[in-house]
């Protein structure tokens, strides 16, 4: 049973059987808001990724690179979840699928992200020259959200014993607005490199 199933528990059907499946699909599978960052990346990066570059996963194809019937349910459902993704983001109603931590309520966006990052890997020079775009356009708005996500994901890179309150309260509120600023990019995303 996974931390995240009461906020799961709204979700489509398919959503719930796509979360239960991967956290069956061994200990290589991305689970859910990975998945779904990993997708979102995919989707709205800053150029188009075939298909075949990426597909099918490595967890979920046997060493011919197929798809055994025993992951056929599972890998419908990702492809399922894509088009979903798609067609959420032509809606301008796209919305991350966040894990949400039982005991605290924070909405835990890192497992998202870490998936979100995995995609970019496919074109790091691309996203790299996103990254260093400094303009205030909408490039440079998108770097100004994505880049404090990337650091954040880097424990050396968190406040320690050393820094001060204002360190700290620097570090909380990045953290707190994360989500929030995670979505507001993704959309960005879309509309500047998809839209049109």
């Amino acid at each position: 049973d996974s931390a995240m199933a009461p906020e799961f528990a709204d979700l489509p059907e398919s959503l719930l059987r796509l979360d239960q499946l991967l956290a069956e699909a061994g200990e290589e599978a991305m689970v859910l808001p990975e998945l779904d960052g990993f997708l979102c990346g995919l989707v709205v990066g800053p150029e188009r990724i075939a298909l075949e570059e990426w597909w099918p996963l490595a967890w979920l194809a046997d060493e011919r690179g197929e798809i055994p019937a025993a992951t056929a349910e599972l890998a419908g459902l990702i492809q399922g979840h894509l088009a979903e993704i798609e067609r959420e983001f032509a809606a301008e109603d796209y919305a991350p699928l966040f894990e949400v931590d039982d005991e605290t309520e924070e909405v835990v966006w890192e497992t998202w992200m870490i998936g979100f990052q995995q995609a970019m890997h496919f074109r790091f020079d691309a996203w790299d020259a996103l990254l260093r775009h400094t303009e205030d356009d909408a490039r440079g708005h998108i770097a100004m959200r994505l880049a404090p996500a990337l650091m954040l994901l880097q424990p050396d890179l968190l406040p320690d014993d050393t820094a001060g309150d204002d360190e700290w309260a620097e570090y909380d509120t990045a953290m707190a607005e994360m989500p929030e600023n995670l979505a507001i990019m993704a959309t960005l995303l879309y509309r500047l490199y998809r839209q049109n």
